[in-house]
């Protein structure tokens, strides 16, 4: 801490000084990561802070958002994060090792299973789906899962999380 007073600190200097690791990372994936949780608070803020509630995006708040949510959906843009989500979570129908080290709650793994694997979910179902990843993506990194790796392999995960908070925010009005 003696190296930081006094003076304005660079977490990206000093994360590559103190976090092995982290200068292995490209410059994309260090950008993604640290986007990841601005978007996941604005997403938290919009979507399950409304009608003068404490932004909670917990499971259950953030079905009930969606289930509340009055936008047109366009399932379009949730394809390509879908099928990437799908491919790594389940394979034929089963799920992987990286799925069960999500760790989706039991009462949500279903709505998991139709965003990613039935043909004729709706979009509905499918924002669902992908949130319902997102928030345990964000469980894991908050809680040091992903940083006792190092972040590794991560990138297309949280592009993937971030593009799907970049939809959802707006659905819930303008800021």
């Amino acid at each position: 801490m003696d190296r930081l007073r006094g003076r304005i600190a660079d977490p990206g200097r000093w994360l590559n000084d103190n976090f092995a690791g982290w200068q292995n990372l490209t410059p994309h994936e260090k950008k993604a990561i640290r986007d990841f949780p601005v978007l996941w608070s604005l997403f938290e803020l919009r979507a399950t802070g409304q009608f003068g509630q404490r932004p909670n995006a917990t499971p259950m708040r953030i079905c009930n958002a969606v289930e509340e949510l009055q936008a047109d959906l366009d399932l379009e843009a949730l394809q390509r994060t879908r099928n990437y989500f799908s491919d790594r979570y389940f394979q034929e129908g089963n799920p992987t090792n990286a799925f069960h080290q999500l760790r989706v709650p039991n009462d949500f793994q279903g709505r998991v299973r139709t965003a990613l694997l039935e043909g004729n979910a709706d979009a509905r179902a499918i924002l669902l789906g992908l949130l319902l990843i997102v928030n345990r993506l964000r469980n894991n990194f908050l809680h040091g899962e992903k940083a006792a790796y190092a972040f590794a392999d991560q990138l297309a995960n949280f592009r993937h999380a971030n593009n799907v908070l970049m939809y959802a925010v707006p659905l819930w009005g303008e800021f």
